[in-house]
């Protein structure tokens, strides 16, 4: 691990995610997953953030391959006491996405020229997005989106990914570095 990579984990902590270093490498990509959001997500088609809007994954996969390193991010909540865990959701992914996107912009002013963001969920800066993004800086995909198995990528450092317990929601990104 880099001296760079060191201090983006280390404001990762001040931030209050914790970061682990993958290589790329191990990032699996699957058409099944990208399949779970057409025929599962209430969403699907709403966000340009998501399928059928993003890159597919044959694509994606020829992208990643360009990238040796990445941060996975991981900011956990206990939402047991929430009464509307969707709502609740959207909000705390809004504000999860916020602090991992700071890390993006400091990695990008480290050196890592091409880091890009793989944001936790569909995007929600807007309430309803217009035909064309009225806010593409904050523009950033779910790793879900693109095919990747979020639940076989926290198993590699030892996370656990639990749907639909709400004592353990996880906001997950994944932050590629090169």
């Amino acid at each position: 691990m880099s001296e760079k990579e060191d201090m983006l984990i280390g404001r990762a902590l001040e931030l209050g995610l914790r970061a682990y270093t993958l290589e790329t490498k191990y990032i699996e990509v699957e058409n099944r997953t990208r399949l779970k959001c057409a025929y599962g997500c209430r969403g699907y088609g709403k966000h340009l953030s998501c399928p059928p809007h993003v890159m597919d994954i044959d694509e994606f996969r020829k992208i990643l391959k360009e990238y040796n390193r990445s941060l996975l991010l991981i900011e956990e909540y206990d939402m047991s006491n929430e009464p509307d865990i969707l709502k609740a959701w959207s909000h705390l992914r809004r504000e999860s996405f916020h602090r991992m996107l700071e890390l993006e912009y400091l990695a990008f002013r480290q050196g890592f020229t091409y880091t890009q963001l793989l944001r936790p969920g569909a995007c929600n800066e807007c309430e309803i997005c217009a035909e064309k993004c009225r806010k593409p800086e904050f523009r950033r995909f779910p790793p879900e989106a693109v095919g990747i198995n979020v639940e076989k990528v926290m198993d590699l450092v030892g996370e656990k990914l639990v749907f639909c317990d709400a004592s353990d929601v996880k906001c997950v990104g994944i932050l590629l570095l090169d």
